[in-house]
C-alpha cells in the first residue's frame, strides 16, 4: 500500500485518464470508479485526523497530569511544574484516558492505510499500559523511589539543550522550590511497600543529601550577575536537602518497620505486559522456559569461549577463573570520557567503511555522572533526547569514583568498569552501532505517536544484537572482547531467567538472590541488587533475550531466503526506522515492504 502522498499524485493522474476516456469515449464508469476511489481516501483521511486528535488530546492529559512525563515526551508548557502524588490527581487522570480510549476505539482504523493503522494500534497500547498501571502499580503507596524521581529530572533539564537556557533555569528553579511539597506528599500515601524498594529509596535520599550541592554549579550560569537569584537558587537546595533529610528518617522510622510488600507482580501482570506492552504472543509460562533454555545456551556459550582464552585456566577454575584473569588496564581517571570520546569516533569510522548501517546524524554528548543518581541508574546510562524536541541531543553518562573514595576504591572501580576491553564492549552497546545508532533511527520516524510510544524488547533487543554485529564487523581489537560478550550475554539471561521466575511467583526473591550467588557468583549485596531491579521493572530483563533472539531470527529468515541478494545494512534500516512499534510488527512491516519493493522491482 503506498503512503497518502503518493496516493494523492495518483489521485490526480487518475483524474486525468477518466477526463480522456470521458471526452474520447464518453464511458461513465470511468468516472463512476473515480468518485468511489474519491470518498475512500476521504473517510481514510477523515479517520487519520481524528486519530491525530485523540493523541493531541492525550498528549494535553499527560501535560495536565503528569508534567514531568510531558517534559521527558518534549512537551514543555508545563515545565514550572512537578506531578502531584496524590489519589485525586490519579482518579481524575485515569477518568481522562478512560475517555480517551473510548474516543479511540471509536475511530474506523480499517479506512486507514497500513501505516496508521498500526499508530492506532500503538496509542490503543499506550493507553491501555497507562490506565493498567494507574490502577494496579500502586506508585503512591507503595514505591518510595517514586518521590525522589524529580531530582534527576530537574538536573537532566539542565543538562540539556532543548529551549533558551534562561527560560530552562527558571522552570528547575521552580521545580526544586517544590521538592518539599511532594517529600511531604509521600508521608500521607506511603503505605507497606517491598523492604528492598525501601532501603533503596532510603539510599537515593542519603546520596541527594551528599550531592544536591552538585546543583548550585548547573545553576551557576543563571545566578552569577544576579544577586536575588543566587540566594533564592541557595535557599532552594538547602530546603530541598532537609527534605531529603526528613523523608530519610521517615523511611527508617515509620516505613522499614512496616515494609512487607510483595515483589512479585504476579502471572495475570506479567502476561499483560507480554501480550499489551511488548504485544507478544506468548504465555508467562512460555516465558520462563524461553528464558531458561537461553540462560543454558549462554552458559555453554560462555564456557566454550572461556576454553577458547585460556584452556588451563578454563579446566581448572571454570569461566570464572577466566573472567578474573581479566586485563585490568583502564585510561587513567581523568581521561575516561576522552576514552569514550575517541571509541565513538573510531566506531562511526569503522562501521562506516562496512556500510552495515547507516550514521547517526544526531548528537551525542558524553559526561560524568551525577553523583545522588548512583543509585538509581547503570553505571553507563543513556539519557535519550526528549522524545518530541526538534533540538535532539542525546547524553552518555559515566559514573566515576566520587572525590571522597580512597585511592584503592577508585581503582577497583575503574578497573572492573572502565578496563580497555569494557569500553570498547559499552561503546557498540550504547553508542554505535547499539541503543543511540537506534534512538536515532526511530526518532526519525514522522509518526509522532510512535516516537512517544515504548518498546523495551526492540530497544533492549537491539542494543544486544549492536554487540555481536561490532564483533561480526571485526571492531574489538582483543579477543576480551568477545569473552566479555559472551559473559554479558550469559549475565542478561540469568537476568530473564531470574525476571521470569520472580514474577510469575515460581521463586521466592530469596531464591532469585541465591541463584545469582551460586550461578555467578555473586556476593549477598550483589545479588539483591539484581533481584531489585528485576522486581521495579517486570519483562524488563526478558526482553533483552527475547528482543536479541527474535532480530536475529528475522535476520537469518531474510539471509536464507533471499540469499545472494540480501542487503544487512537495507536490513537494519527498514528494522530501526519503524519507529517504536512491537517486534512482531516490525517483522510484518519489513515483510510488507519487501514484497512492495518486489512489485515495484
Amino acid at each position: 500500500m503506498r503512503n497518502p502522498f503518493e496516493t494523492g499524485k495518483l489521485l490526480t493522474g487518475a483524474f486525468c485518464c477518466a477526463l480522456a476516456v470521458i471526452f474520447f469515449a464518453g464511458s461513465r464508469p470511468a468516472a463512476a470508479y473515480e468518485d468511489i476511489l474519491t470518498t475512500e481516501e476521504m473517510q481514510g483521511t477523515l479517520e487519520k485526523t481524528r486519530l491525530s486528535e485523540v493523541f493531541e488530546q492525550y498528549l494535553a492529559t499527560v501535560q495536565i497530569f503528569d508534567p514531568e512525563r510531558a517534559t521527558r515526551l518534549g512537551i514543555h508548557s508545563a515545565d514550572s511544574y512537578l506531578t502531584q502524588r496524590t489519589p485525586e490527581r490519579v482518579a481524575k487522570q485515569l477518568e481522562a484516558l478512560r475517555n480517551l480510549r473510548v474516543k479511540l476505539l471509536q475511530v474506523n482504523k480499517s479506512a486507514m492505510y497500513p501505516e496508521f493503522r498500526l499508530d492506532h494500534k500503538v496509542l490503543d497500547h499506550i493507553l491501555e499500559v497507562d490506565i493498567y498501571e494507574l490502577e494496579n502499580l500502586g506508585l503512591l503507596a507503595r514505591r518510595p523511589q517514586y518521590y525522589l524521581e524529580p531530582a534527576f529530572l530537574i538536573f537532566q533539564m539542565m543538562s540539556k539543550d532543548y529551549e533558551d537556557y534562561n527560560l530552562r533555569a527558571a522552570n528547575a528553579l521552580a521545580r526544586l522550590k517544590q521538592v518539599p511539597v511532594i517529600l511531604e506528599q509521600a508521608e500521607r500515601n506511603l503505605a507497606r511497600p517491598p523492604e528492598l524498594w525501601t532501603r533503596q529509596a532510603m539510599k537515593q535520599s542519603l546520596d541527594c543529601i551528599n550531592y544536591i550541592s552538585d546543583f548550585v554549579a548547573i545553576f551557576r550560569a543563571y545566578s552569577k550577575y544576579d544577586p536575588l537569584l543566587k540566594t533564592q537558587v541557595d535557599d532552594a537546595i538547602e530546603q530541598a536537602k532537609a527534605a531529603f533529610a526528613r523523608y530519610a528518617a521517615f523511611l527508617e522510622k515509620d516505613i522499614l518497620p512496616v515494609s512487607d510488600g510483595d515483589l512479585s507482580v504476579g502471572s495475570a501482570f506479567y502476561r499483560f505486559y507480554l501480550e499489551r506492552l511488548h504485544s507478544l504472543d506468548i504465555a508467562p509460562g512460555a516465558s520462563y522456559s524461553h528464558a531458561r533454555k537461553a540462560f543454558k545456551t549462554s552458559l555453554k556459550e560462555l564456557e566454550k569461549e572461556a576454553v577458547t582464552v585460556d584452556a588451563l585456566l578454563a579446566r581448572e577454575k571454570g569461566w570464572k577463573g577466566v573472567l578474573e584473569k581479566l586485563p585490568k588496564e583502564h585510561p587513567a581517571e581523568g581521561e575516561v570520557l576522552k576514552a569514550f570520546q575517541d571509541e565513538m569516533d573510531r566506531a562511526y569510522q569503522h562501521f562506516d567503511e562496512h556500510k552495515v548501517v547507516e550514521f547517526p546524524r544526531q548528537r551525542l554528548l558524553i559526561k560524568r555522572m551525577p553523583n545522588f543518581m548512583a543509585s538509581v541508574l547503570p553505571y553507563v546510562y543513556y539519557a535519550p533526547a526528549f522524545a518530541l524536541d526538534d533540538t535532539r541531543v542525546s547524553e552518555l553518562f559515566m559514573l566515576l569514583p566520587p572525590d571522597t573514595a580512597s585511592q584503592a576504591n577508585r581503582e577497583k572501580t575503574l578497573a572492573s568498569g572502565y578496563n580497555y576491553a569494557q569500553v570498547e564492549l559499552l561503546t557498540a552497546y550504547s553508542i554505535m552501532p547499539g541503543i543511540h545508532l537506534r534512538n536515532f533511527e526511530a526518532s526519525s520516524n514522522r509518526s509522532r505517536i510512535r516516537r512517544v510510544s515504548r518498546q523495551p524488547v526492540v530497544a533492549n533487543g537491539w542494543a544486544c544484537y549492536a554487540e555481536l554485529l561490532a564483533e561480526e564487523m571485526g571492531f574489538y581489537s582483543s579477543y576480551w572482547s568477545r569473552f566479555l560478550r559472551c559473559y554479558t550475554r550469559f549475565l542478561r539471561s540469568a537476568r530473564a531467567y531470574a525476571d521470569t521466575a520472580l514474577h510469575t511467583r515460581k521463586w521466592k526473591p530469596e531464591e532469585a538472590a541465591q541463584f545469582f550467588q551460586e550461578k555467578l557468583f555473586m556476593n549477598r549485596t550483589q545479588a539483591y541488587d539484581e533481584v531489585l531491579k528485576l522486581s521495579l521493572a517486570p519483562t524488563d530483563g526478558f526482553s533483552f533475550v527475547y528482543g536479541l533472539d527474535r532480530i536475529l531470527e528475522m535476520r537469518r529468515y531474510y539471509e536464507r531466503t533471499e540469499a545472494k541478494y540480501f542487503d544487512l545494512r537495507k536490513f537494519h534500516t527498514m528494522f530501526l526506522k519503524m519507529g517504536e512499534i512491537p517486534i512482531e510488527d516490525i517483522a510484518e512491516e519489513v515483510k510488507r515492504q519487501k514484497r512492495e519493493d518486489k512489485n515495484i522491482f
